[in-house]
């Protein structure tokens, strides 16, 4: 099979600390997973409150996507996942 006929997916599973992006790839009717970054989610407090560092959150996620994307590797679809019922919009801009 074309290596460029595969057909890949990016799993961001977010925990509360840490992190990981696993490419899921289709081959020979299986599906094949790859962690292709692993990474800490550390909290920071503004002001006495804790909150995820979603900058750093977003860093890692854009150094997943490089990563796949410098092996060649396009990806079909990116799916997002937190634990409990965290929520976060992005716009357009970032």
């Amino acid at each position: 099979m074309n290596e460029s006929k595969l057909t890949s997916f990016l799993a961001i599973d977010l925990g509360a600390t840490s992190g990981r992006a696993i490419l899921g790839t289709i081959k020979n009717n299986r599906l094949e997973l790859k962690e292709v970054n692993r990474f800490a989610n550390p909290i920071i407090d503004i002001n006495g409150r804790l909150y995820w560092d979603l900058f750093h959150l977003y860093g890692e996620i854009v150094k997943s996507l490089k990563n796949i994307q410098h092996q060649g590797i396009e990806i079909a679809s990116v799916g997002i996942d937190t634990w409990g019922v965290d929520f976060v919009s992005f716009g357009k801009d970032g």
